[in-house]
Order: C-alpha cells, then sequence, then structure tokens
C-alpha cells in the first residue's frame, strides 16, 4: 500500500513562499495579514488554528486569531466580519467551521469580499468555481477555491495518481469539501458520484470506483470490507475519537489491508490544507499590494 503522507507536499508549496511574502513586504511596507476567526476552542479545526498560527509566524506572515464572544450573536459577528473586511491592514479572512448553529447562514459568507476570501465560500467565488468546466479554465480563472477540496487535488497531483477516465466516489456534500471537490474531480474528467448520510447501499458505490475521498465527517466509519481491493482512498475526515484523538473517517488499520493507497489522519490531507490556506493568504496580499492574483 502507498502512503499519501502530505508533510513533503506541504513543505514545498511552502518552500516556495519566502521570496513572494519578501516582495509583497516590500511594496506594502508590512507583512502580509490573515485574520482567523474561531468560536470553538475544542473543535478539531482548533487544532490546525494553532499550526496555522505557527507556520505564519515562522514565513512572516501575521496572523491574528480572533475568538469572537458568543453572546454578541450573529448581528456581532456579522460586524466582526464587516470590519475585517474594510480594514486595509487585512489582507485574508480564513473563517473556521464549525459554527454556532444559527450563523450558518448566505449572509456570512458573502459578508466576505472575494478579494479576501481564501477558503472561497462566499457565492461569488464557489460561483466562479461551479461555472468552470475544466481545471485549466479553474487554474486560468485566478480566483480562489476551497483549501480542503483543492487539497486532495494537489495530493493526487504530488503522487501522479491518474483522475482521467476513473470512477471517483466522494463521500460528503458540504460547501467547504464534498461539492467543490466533486466538481473539481469533473473538471478533471472523472466520473464523479457524490455521495452523502443518505445514500442507500453507498459500499456497492465504492466498490465501484477507483477513488473514494471521504469528507463525511464520521470517525472510521469507512472500513476495508466497502472497498474493493486497490482503490485508492483519499481520506479528507477531521474528528475527534472519543479518547479526544483525532482520527480521520476511514479506519486506517482496516482500510490499509485492500486500499492500493491510503492518506493518513493526521499528516495526509490536513498539512496540505494548511499550505494551500497560507499560500492563498500569499496571493490575497499580492492581488492588493502588487495588482496581481497568481494562479
Amino acid at each position: 500500500m502507498l502512503l499519501l503522507e502530505g508533510k513533503t507536499l506541504s513543505n514545498k508549496i511552502l518552500d516556495a513562499l519566502p521570496g513572494r511574502i519578501a516582495a509583497v513586504s516590500a511594496a506594502s511596507g508590512r507583512e502580509p495579514a490573515l485574520a482567523i476567526v474561531n468560536y470553538f476552542a475544542d473543535s478539531p479545526s482548533a487544532v490546525y488554528v494553532k499550526r496555522k498560527m505557527t507556520v505564519c509566524a515562522r514565513l512572516g506572515i501575521r496572523a491574528r486569531f480572533i475568538k469572537p464572544e458568543a453572546d454578541t450573536g450573529l448581528t456581532g459577528f456579522l460586524k466582526l466580519l464587516k470590519d475585517l473586511s474594510a480594514d486595509s491592514a487585512v489582507d485574508a479572512v480564513m473563517i473556521e467551521r464549525p459554527l454556532p448553529a444559527a450563523f450558518e447562514v448566505p449572509a456570512i459568507w458573502d459578508a466576505i469580499p472575494p478579494e479576501k476570501d481564501v477558503d472561497a465560500l462566499s457565492s461569488v467565488n464557489m460561483g466562479r468555481l461551479f461555472i468552470s468546466k475544466t481545471m485549466a479554465d479553474i487554474e486560468r480563472g485566478g480566483f480562489f477555491v476551497p483549501c480542503s477540496a483543492l487539497a486532495v487535488i494537489k495530493l493526487l497531483n504530488h503522487y501522479n495518481i491518474p483522475v482521467k477516465g476513473r470512477k471517483a466516489a466522494v463521500a460528503g456534500r458540504s460547501a467547504v469539501v464534498g461539492k467543490p471537490l466533486a466538481h473539481m474531480l469533473t473538471a478533471l474528467d472523472a466520473t464523479v458520484t457524490l455521495c452523502h448520510t443518505k445514500t442507500p447501499d453507498i459500499s456497492a458505490i465504492f466498490k465501484n470506483s477507483d477513488l473514494v475521498i471521504s469528507a463525511a465527517g464520521r470517525a472510521r466509519w469507512l472500513k476495508s470490507g466497502m472497498l474493493h481491493p486497490g482503490t485508492i482512498v483519499i481520506d479528507a475526515g477531521t474528528n475527534m475519537d472519543e479518547t479526544g484523538k483525532m482520527c480521520g473517517d476511514a479506519d486506517f488499520d482496516s482500510v490499509k489491508e485492500t486500499a492500493g493507497a491510503l492518506s493518513p489522519v493526521p499528516g495526509g490531507v490536513g498539512p496540505v490544507t494548511l499550505a494551500c490556506l497560507i499560500e492563498a493568504t500569499v496571493k490575497a496580499a499580492e492581488k492588493q499590494h502588487l495588482g496581481k492574483l497568481t494562479s
């Protein structure tokens, strides 16, 4: 079985950034700046927040962590996003999920201007993605795409895993991973089945797929018996198990006996997602200060 670790690719992406960061800093007189908003300190995403802050500090990016007061409500959250959007000293805004249930409304995502929306949750960036037919269209467009979905594509490319003409199954229909990833795989000429919790006989779909990506957010639910031998498995799930340990959607010890290739959690998609976010922050700063948005 091929282990699809993401740390090597993450380092490759990050190692290409110092020159670009220096150019932005020279043009603007300050470091590129990222605002990270996170409501829940005990969520799986909080683990990656600490890593993002550490990597930003190492590279010369000013990362600002914001934990809003829950009692300010949706009105207070919208005001915070409005203030960050208007702040010329902030190049990029990242909203960590989950959010309080009442906050999952379109007004939140569209409160972030597209040029600062580095995880592509606004209807503008998401719309640009979904009207793009091919990956070349997406790359030429220069807009932001969801970092986790992009990380899966980059991981496949890094390991030279072919996508064109293959059958792919994506488990999870969120706007953060599942839906955009299914579209991006389609743009790479895969035939994609988007699955979810209401999909009947999901194992039959997986067993008929060359590539399975799970972003369902269910700890260790994907088992060896749900796959045919040699399946490429990308685990894009980030969960905490009953002991508080981070784990993926795949039962790693079970799935490794069947899969032809498998990404671990932690250490697979996660590091690449982090690198994609940092790179997107640099792109946002380049757009603001150098008048360009590289693809």
